[in-house]
């Protein structure tokens, strides 16, 4: 028996979408891009994971299609972002924080990954991998189109990993008999935190040898 997506779904994915997408439009201000690149680089960072997630689990239509309301807010949002002075001073503020904003979409995006991958019928470990790559492949394109190395691939603060295990959190509610609500806002809190801690304290993952003083020899 497949278990059903909880009510928060739904919002929980608009919420997504609106991080991501503000985390997209400050990436195309740091490029210097005009309304079409900010536009292009929402769309990407707000739906490539999604999209690959719904491409992998066979889900037809892609959930921006079926949700077409997220691309006219997108759009609404890009417009006064690149044209208005005080709309750009908000996005200024944001980009103080814009840690914080990433966080929430990659926290926001893996938890929509994982009911889905759920929903589908995908045994936890697949259905945590579904969750990481929806919150972070849009952040993958975002990064190559503006000509940087995927941050997810990078010796760093934690991404895809702070992912991956808030999706394990999410995934241990049933086995630890907990309300799914608890286990999933246990997830959200669990990537946020990871995620900000390692950005703020330098919370990382071993570096690989190659990598060493030495070059690795």
């Amino acid at each position: 028996m497949r278990p059903e997506l909880p009510q928060l779904t739904t919002a929980v994915e608009a919420a997504a979408v609106l991080a991501t997408t503000i985390s997209g439009m400050i990436t195309a201000a740091r490029a210097r891009m005009d309304v079409v690149g900010t536009f292009t680089l929402a769309l990407v960072t707000a739906f490539g994971g999604g999209t690959l997630r719904d491409v992998l689990l066979e889900r037809r239509p892609f959930f921006w299609v079926s949700s077409k309301e997220y691309v006219f807010v997108a759009l609404l949002l890009c417009i006064p972002f690149v044209y208005s002075r005080r709309a750009f001073a908000v996005a200024d503020a944001l980009d103080r924080r814009s840690t914080f904003v990433d966080s929430l979409g990659l926290a926001l995006f893996s938890l929509t990954g994982v009911r889905y991958a759920l929903e589908a019928g995908l045994p936890p470990l697949p259905a945590a991998l579904i969750g990481v790559v929806t919150g972070t492949f849009g952040g993958v394109m975002r990064d190559v189109l503006v000509r940087e190395d995927p941050t997810i691939f990078r010796p760093g603060p934690l991404y895809a990993a702070a992912s991956f295990l808030g999706c394990l959190v999410v995934l241990a509610g049933p086995w630890l008999r907990i309300p799914q609500s608890i286990a999933d806002a246990a997830g959200f809190a669990t990537i946020v935190a990871l995620r900000m801690a390692s950005v703020r304290l330098g919370l990382r993952l071993p570096d690989p040898h190659w990598l060493g003083k030495a070059g690795g020899r």
